[in-house]
């Protein structure tokens, strides 16, 4: 980490859906093998998505880091559904703008998302999964405790390029 960036983190709401949608757009235009969703045709169809995922609710939160009072950097955590798998949690659509990298920001979002699952009782794991293209994701999950238990060859697929998909797992016990 270089210099700590003055930024506040907070929990997303559907006010945030367009500037979300933004954001998003940019991860997935910029980096499209590190991310498995696509971008839309159609830019208010991203918006609708972000309005749907940002809606308060018990078992879902999606974070935000905000410079200047922009949105730079988003981070989900979901609680997997089924009396079977709730004592598993998953990191979603984790984001840092590219200038905004390496500054504390996405370490910032990755705590906050797991301080918040912590709060969800019975809950014991948080997995997610990061592609081979994105190294330094890597390092920043190892370095919060997140280890590798499988690969998946060839995860996805873009425009005759490959990547591998490293599943990862944070046991809450040993955070």
């Amino acid at each position: 980490m270089d210099t700590a960036l003055p930024c506040t983190i907070r929990r997303l709401n559907p006010d945030d859906a367009d500037a979300w949608a933004q954001l998003r757009r940019e991860a997935l235009e910029t980096h499209p093998l590190a991310f498995g969703s696509s971008v839309p045709d159609e830019f208010n169809t991203l918006v609708a998505i972000a309005f749907d995922r940002l809606k308060v609710c018990d078992d879902a939160a999606f974070f935000g880091a905000f410079v200047d009072d922009r949105l730079v950097g988003t981070v989900g955590i979901l609680r997997c559904e089924g009396v079977k798998r709730r004592h598993k949690g998953m990191i979603v659509a984790m984001f840092v703008r590219p200038v905004n990298r390496r500054n504390g920001v996405g370490e910032m979002l990755m705590k906050t998302a797991i301080g918040h699952a912590r709060s969800w009782k019975d809950l014991d794991q948080i997995q997610l999964m990061v592609n081979d293209v994105a190294p330094e994701a890597k390092r920043l999950y190892e370095k919060l405790g997140f280890h590798s238990w499988g690969i998946e060859p060839r995860s996805l697929s873009w425009n005759g390029q490959y990547t591998d998909a490293i599943h990862m797992i944070l046991h809450l016990q040993d955070w």
